[in-house]
């Protein structure tokens, strides 16, 4: 009898967590409540506007505005309540945000530095999905791929596939359509060039979805610790 009452609470608990992740909350919950950290490998932190750096763990809540950053060797998936996902990759730094509105819900993510693959489910009604970054703006409608920002600003966003629009931000403020098998690169001038990926361009964008774990023992005078990390690439 024991045992079927934890099985069974163990189904609820995965039940609501399901419906959290796949339909969204609603009430007082969901307006504060916008993404969900899936998984954490090693140094993962976030923080609010008004508080200091505390560390990330699996199932940590993010509310709009919160700053979240990776270590050296670590990664973070945060998943939105619309299903997308955000890779974020090592030495990464991203702010979230996600506002209700009457038809839908519009959710931005700024990336200050570092490389974050996204996976983006089709967006309904007047739902929205954009990545900012340092010298652009990117609108995202059901489409995955990797945008990388470099130590000076500038961006690189290689699509595996849908379509992107890309608007620069500073200076010129050019703008470019980008499709699967295509990168845009925008530099801290203004300019946006769009052509088709290169071999290595395809080949970063692979690797940014996949998860090489792994750990190391630690031994102490109080016990044996184990030390998950992310395997450079």
């Amino acid at each position: 009898m024991k045992t079927n009452k934890i099985l069974l609470l163990t189904v609820v608990v995965f039940s609501l967590l399901n419906i959290f992740l796949t339909e969204g909350i609603s009430g007082e919950f969901e307006k504060s409540a916008a993404a969900i950290v899936t998984k954490v490998i090693q140094s993962v932190e976030h923080k609010s506007a008004d508080s200091d750096w505390t560390s990330t763990k699996h199932l940590t809540m993010l509310e709009t505005s919160d700053v979240l950053r990776t270590g050296e060797r670590s990664l973070a998936i945060v998943r939105f309540l619309d299903g997308s996902n955000l890779r974020v990759r090592e030495k990464t730094i991203i702010t979230i945000y996600a506002d209700k509105k009457p038809n839908g819900l519009s959710k931005n993510t700024r990336i200050d530095v570092g490389k974050m693959r996204f996976e983006t489910v089709k967006q309904k009604g007047d739902d929205e999905f954009l990545i900012t970054t340092p010298t652009a703006v990117a609108s995202i409608r059901g489409t995955k791929g990797l945008v990388h920002v470099l130590d000076n600003g500038a961006t690189i966003i290689t699509l595996d596939s849908g379509k992107v629009d890309v608007r620069a931000t500073t200076g010129a403020q050019q703008t470019g359509t980008v499709e699967g098998g295509m990168t845009a690169m925008i530099s801290t001038e203004g300019n946006v060039s769009v052509d088709y990926s290169t071999q290595e361009q395809i080949d970063e964008s692979r690797k940014s979805t996949m998860t090489k774990e792994k750990f190391i023992i630690i031994e102490t005078n109080v016990g044996r610790f184990r030390l998950n990390y992310l395997d450079h690439e």
